[in-house]
């Protein structure tokens, strides 16, 4: 599972100033340039902070193009919420164009309801976030970008494979943002990453460049580092008239 699977020269800062000794000698004025951050540290620090937060909710929007009859691209929008209370607790709600379903991962039950359909189907997965989602991506194929942040070991899992290229400060919903950005042969991604002490990831694009049309897809996200969460937030109640269905492996969707 990738996340950067998906140019611009910084301008250096440069200061000048004069002064003139007690005397009235005039000095040589000194240009003192401000070194540039280097974005796969400034990557490298949010993957480390976001990996050691023991609880938190994230409400986030998500953009999506797919091609629509080889003719044109179009966009489909989702809202999402997650509570995550680590190692074993996860909630995810997802709501929009294509999708409107509930998942929840507790202490090694896996369970995923579709609103839509009024169905749900439970499994039986490793008990910590991290490995439960390796199981889940690994055995049924799910590709999420998003998911990636749930991740405790992202620094080991994914790390940039280039310096990458720093754009500035940007703000995000009023919140001050190292704009970085990073290419592959295959994908291009950028990240907005908080400035300060909580630099969590509050928006990223991701640029699929194996795709004619270069489809886009992008992420912007709202923290809360101090979220009320309580045991029952991660249990599945079933529904009224909810139907359980079985959970297939993707291998088994292609053979039929």
């Amino acid at each position: 599972m990738k996340w950067i699977k998906h140019t611009c020269i910084a301008a250096a800062l440069v200061l000048s100033g004069s002064a003139l000794s007690a005397s009235s000698d005039v000095r040589t004025p000194r240009l003192m340039a401000q070194a540039t951050p280097v974005p796969s540290g400034i990557l490298m620090n949010s993957y480390r902070f976001m990996g050691k937060l023991k609880r938190f909710s994230i409400d986030a929007i998500t953009t999506n193009e797919d091609m629509y009859s080889d003719k044109m691209l179009v966009t489909y929008t989702h809202y999402i919420h997650m509570d995550v209370m680590r190692p074993n607790q996860l909630h995810i709600e997802m709501d929009g164009d294509l999708k409107n379903r509930s998942y929840y991962i507790n202490n090694g039950h896996f369970t995923v309801y579709d609103k839509d359909m009024n169905y749900y189907g439970t499994l039986e997965v490793p008990k910590k976030i991290d490995d439960a989602l390796d199981y889940l991506f690994e055995k049924f194929d799910i590709k999420t970008s998003l998911a990636n942040i749930l991740y405790t070991d992202l620094d080991k899992r994914i790390p940039p494979k280039s310096k990458g290229y720093y754009f500035g400060i940007s703000d995000v919903k009023d919140t001050p943002c190292h704009h970085i950005g990073f290419s592959t042969p295959t994908q291009e991604f950028q990240v907005w990453i908080a400035v300060g002490k909580y630099p969590v990831i509050r928006r990223f694009t991701v640029i699929d460049k194996t795709e004619i049309f270069r489809p886009r897809s992008s992420t912007v996200l709202k923290w809360d580092l101090k979220p009320y969460l309580k045991a029952n937030d991660f249990i599945f109640e079933k529904p009224k008239g909810a139907v359980q269905i079985d959970i297939e492996p993707a291998n088994e969707w292609e053979a039929q």
